[in-house]
């Protein structure tokens, strides 16, 4: 007789039944769940082995007794407990020989516990074989793979319960008190989001994370995170795909982004604040001596002061990000790209991991993603971009998710490009009803006649591309003379030991060493009152539109 021949229905009313028997007669039992299972894994033994149980109830019930009065036994050391219903020795001979089969097998439900932990090809053999009863030559034939191979599998997986089983204590702290993580990247996501929709729980910032130093086996991750191998496959499965982690010919897996500790992720804040604060007066000298004769052009003569103020900011974050980028050890040898991802992306990916609660530096941590939109198919020829940059001087799009509506930053751009001259068209109409929204955030503003308007600068490529570009060199190459030396003490303070199957390695080895310094200067241009704009730090949100202002 097989396990087969009982289906779920009859497995649910026999657990049924003996609940009601144990808690009717085992109270004292202060884990009848644990009484419960062990009695029905006897069962579940013995059907397994072929042999014939006539009247299943009567059974459960009378291994339930001799289960609870070994539980007594060892409770109380008393030789001869008695149980509500009876005695122990009032068993039958058959049901001693039951209570001695169960005692071999106590460990059965540390086996099934085993079982879902070992990696899928091992597992899909092992389940096939013992816990369906097929043979060898089915599975052989089920899974299109030789005989010997199944062989071998069972072997491998039968040594690793056995090994599993002997050593209980593997779980790490992650598995009681898991990182929390936080995904950013170089470059653009792809067509679905990637890398950032790859990232749906803590679970994938702990696989990362364990499989950032050397490569390791899937059995590895779930024994340390306490998971079985059966539901991280599939994780793992979608970050390989995603290319979050590669995969070696022996089956370990790695992970292929850089990953560090958030607190390392900026440096040295005070030091990148100290140069900051020395250099502001220079650095902006240098920029006014470039961007001055540009006031007057119709365009950014056009501006309000906000705006004015929150292109030059613009600017001088990106020219400083650069600069940043210039300046590394390493720069020779730096990807001038990111790479190109099989999802439509071209990204380098960061991972920075929280202890405890995921609180982010108040004054340095930002994000700038580029978002592009396009004109659709029906509407006149556009193209705009967006740079949102997050931070301390403004909420951006890190207050999109918080929105009633829930909109991607490409929706949002279109929406803001539908007030500029030759625009595109709003996607969806609720966006309307998000208008007291983006004026809370200084994105939109209204006029003395009600007029919305846009409150945040935009500029058409002809006129950066022509008047401000050769602007934005020039204060680059003078900015990289001036603060080059000063930068490579707090290069070699921020060095990361890399390993080398991360993707372009060497790009991270100084990553986030100067974290804080693009920031610091800005807010230093702003306390020392350099800037010839006023600036409201927390409702200056840095957010500048490039668009095609001609339609052709």
């Amino acid at each position: 007789m097989s396990l087969e021949i009982f289906d779920e229905n009859i497995w649910q009313e026999y657990l049924e039944y003996l609940y009601r028997v144990a808690e009717h007669n085992c109270e004292v039992c202060d884990d009848i769940d644990s009484l419960v299972q062990d009695t029905l894994t006897v069962m579940m033994v013995k059907l397994e082995k072929g042999e014939k149980i006539d009247h299943p109830k009567g059974f459960l019930s009378a291994v339930l007794k001799n289960k609870y009065n070994s539980w007594l036994r060892e409770k109380y050391k008393a030789e001869i407990v008695e149980f509500s219903e009876g005695s122990v020795n009032d068993a039958s001979d058959e049901f001693a020989l039951i209570e001695e089969e169960a005692q071999k097998n106590e460990e059965y439900e540390a086996v099934r516990r085993e079982l879902g932990r070992l990696i899928r090809i091992y597992r899909e053999v092992t389940v096939r074989y013992y816990v369906h009863g097929k043979s060898v030559q089915e599975i052989a034939q089920e899974l299109g793979i030789p005989k010997g191979t199944v062989l071998s599998r069972l072997s491998a997986a039968r040594e690793q319960i056995r090994e599993g089983i002997e050593n209980m204590e593997k779980y790490s702290q992650i598995s009681y008190e898991p990182k929390k993580g936080c995904i950013g990247i170089w470059g653009g996501a792809g067509l679905n989001g990637e890398p950032f929709s790859l990232m749906c729980s803590d679970i994938e910032a702990n696989v990362l994370y364990l499989a950032y130093e050397n490569p390791v086996s899937v059995r590895g991750i779930a024994d340390t995170m306490g998971m079985p191998s059966a539901y991280l496959e599939p994780i793992i499965d979608r970050l390989v795909e995603g290319e979050l982690m590669g995969r070696t010919k022996g089956g370990l897996v790695y992970t292929r982004c850089f990953v560090l500790r958030y607190e390392d992720s900026l440096g040295d804040i005070a030091a990148q604040e100290k140069l900051a604060r020395e250099k502001a007066g220079a650095v902006w000298e240098i920029a006014y001596k470039h961007f001055s004769p540009l006031f007057e052009r119709e365009e950014f003569a056009a501006m309000s002061e906000k705006q004015k103020a929150t292109a030059l900011l613009h600017f001088l974050n990106k020219i400083l990000d650069d600069v940043v980028a210039r300046c590394h050890p390493y720069a020779d040898n730096q990807p001038k790209d990111p790479p190109e991802r099989k999802n439509g992306g071209k990204w380098l990916a960061t991972l920075k991991l929280f202890e405890g609660e995921m609180k982010r530096h108040e004054k340095y941590d930002v994000s700038g993603p580029l978002v592009v939109a396009y004109s659709k198919e029906g509407e006149k020829d556009f193209f705009c971009r967006m740079f949102d940059f997050q931070s301390v001087f403004g909420t951006a799009h890190w207050a999109y998710s918080n929105f009633k509506y829930k909109f991607s930053a490409q929706a949002v751009l279109r929406y803001y490009a539908s007030f500029l001259e030759g625009g595109i068209k709003c996607d969806n109409n609720a966006m309307l009803e998000l208008i007291p929204e983006f004026e809370k955030l200084s994105i939109l503003k209204r006029g003395a006649d009600g007029t919305l308007a846009l409150d945040i600068p935009f500029m058409s490529f002809n006129e950066l591309r022509t008047y401000w570009k050769p602007a934005y060199i020039k204060i680059r190459s003078e900015l990289i003379k001036l603060l080059s030396n000063d930068m490579k003490e707090l290069w070699e303070s921020g060095r990361h030991k890399v390993p080398k199957h991360i993707d372009e390695a060497d790009f991270f080895v100084y990553r986030g060493a100067l974290g804080a310094f693009g920031p610091a200067l800005l807010l230093e241009l702003v306390n020392q009152e350099l800037l010839p704009y006023p600036v409201t730090v927390g409702k200056t949100p840095i957010i500048f539109v490039e668009y095609r202002k001609e339609n052709k």
